[in-house]
């Protein structure tokens, strides 16, 4: 009966979660018309590029109730599980990796469909990581579904035409592996070396062993669950290719647009703000914030913790065991995915120590390093800043970001939004 309780305490903190995220995510277009469906943003990118300053007039009135409700949620999660059955975060860590070998060890033996219950142990040492696991997945589950519907088509237009195309079949086994882990190594020392403010030689070394482990179990799942499978070179290579013109094009943020999907800059924002709402962090995020500060080590394929990996472990392996040989590949080798993961490595870099290089007050360019110094600031993603500064959560040190200087003027119930471009032109563009 206590066992119950304690499970019932947990399922009603999830609740809460996941209604405070459904409640607000899809009303972002109150702050503005335009930002759900990421014309917002596209504007305001393009005017930077183009060295011109912009001004951009917000709804501040949701920004007071986000905040006020986010406020009143950590009350509420710690009134839930009071008294309840609860683990420490290393107690957590612990058992996450235990779980996380044993179904290792449980897909060698009895192969990915028989071993699926031993992942899910985590949710019994860490039973909010499923809510978060739940919100990491819709952030960019689209992406992975537009990939997969890619894979499809280039494999139907293919077998449709009047020729035989050259495959190149290679196979995913452990030399694959191998050589997968050592060039992303290799990757990761390049960054480190090439770019990186150097830490201790001790400090340096616990990132390494530390971000390896809780980065690249993921790919331990994911190799052995497909071991064995064929994939065809020149498939995975047109699906890449497409995927990439899509997303450069517009193509794939038009389709959402229709379907009335938010932007991946609100998702990824909401969801990333909840991973680290008190309680909830230990369960699942705040695995991937175990050391201070990061480096290219602690750089995720999807920027998340252990934890918080479970539904993408099935999204990469289940719909490839599922369909016919040779025909679909997993979604971590589209050739967007392996640009974005490998960007995402300079991401988690700090490349510039404060004041020495740029000179300014603020280290403006590392904005999602900072995040990994100041926890509770720099949610958004590091190419839109501009949640942060709408929501008050921007790292304390300066408004400069990436050679960009954000200016907040409050006026009743809206907020102006100036951005003024270091060297740019003197001109304002009002969006």
């Amino acid at each position: 009966m206590e066992y119950l309780n304690i499970w019932s305490s947990y399922i009603s903190a999830s609740s809460l979660i996941l209604k405070f995220y459904a409640n607000h995510v899809v009303r972002f277009n109150e702050i503005h018309s335009d930002l759900p469906s990421g014309v917002l943003q596209n504007n305001l990118r393009a005017s930077i590029t183009k060295k011109s300053n912009a001004k951009v007039t917000l709804n501040a009135e949701f920004g007071d109730e986000f905040n006020a409700s986010y406020k009143a949620l950590v009350p509420a999660l710690r009134k839930e599980l009071k008294g309840k059955l609860k683990w420490n975060f290393t107690t957590i860590l612990v058992w996450s990796f235990i779980v996380r070998f044993a179904w290792f060890a449980a897909i060698t033996k009895y192969g990915f469909f028989g071993s699926i219950g031993t992942g899910m142990w985590q949710f019994v040492f860490a039973p909010l990581s499923f809510v978060v696991c739940v919100l990491r997945f819709c952030t960019n589950g689209m992406d992975c579904i537009f990939h997969y519907l890619i894979n499809v088509l280039v494999c139907v237009l293919l077998n449709a035409v009047p020729f035989e195309v050259p495959t190149f079949i290679f196979t995913i086994d452990a030399n694959f592996a191998v050589g997968f882990f050592a060039v992303d190594f290799v990757l990761n020392c390049l960054v480190y070396f090439s770019s990186s403010e150097p830490f201790g030689f001790k400090r340096f070394l616990k990132h390494v062993l530390y971000g390896t482990l809780n980065t690249k179990t993921y790919f331990l799942i994911i190799f052995s669950s497909l071991s064995g499978l064929k994939i065809s070179f020149t498939t995975a290579f047109l699906t890449g290719l497409l995927n990439l013109h899509f997303a450069s094009s517009g193509s794939r943020s038009y389709l959402l647009r229709l379907m009335g999907l938010p932007s991946f800059p609100i998702l990824f924002y909401c969801e990333h703000r909840l991973g680290h709402c008190p309680g909830v962090y230990p369960h699942a995020h705040k695995q991937h914030h175990y050391l201070h500060d990061t480096t290219s080590f602690d750089a995720h394929i999807y920027g998340s913790g252990m934890n918080e990996e479970y539904f993408w472990v099935l999204a990469e392996i289940v719909p490839c065991l599922l369909s016919p040989e040779v025909t679909l590949f997993p979604y971590f080798l589209n050739l967007e995915t392996l640009k974005n993961s490998w960007t995402n490595k300079g991401g988690h870099t700090r490349s510039d120590p404060v004041g020495v290089v740029s000179g300014l007050d603020y280290d403006q360019d590392n904005f999602h390093a900072d995040h990994h110094t100041q926890h509770n600031s720099n949610f958004g993603s590091a190419d839109f800043p501009l949640l942060d500064f709408y929501f008050g959560t921007k790292a304390k040190g300066g408004q400069v970001v990436d050679d960009v200087e954000y200016r907040m003027e409050r006026r009743g119930g809206n907020v102006d939004v100036t951005m003024n471009i270091i060297g740019g032109v003197s001109d304002v563009k009002t969006e």
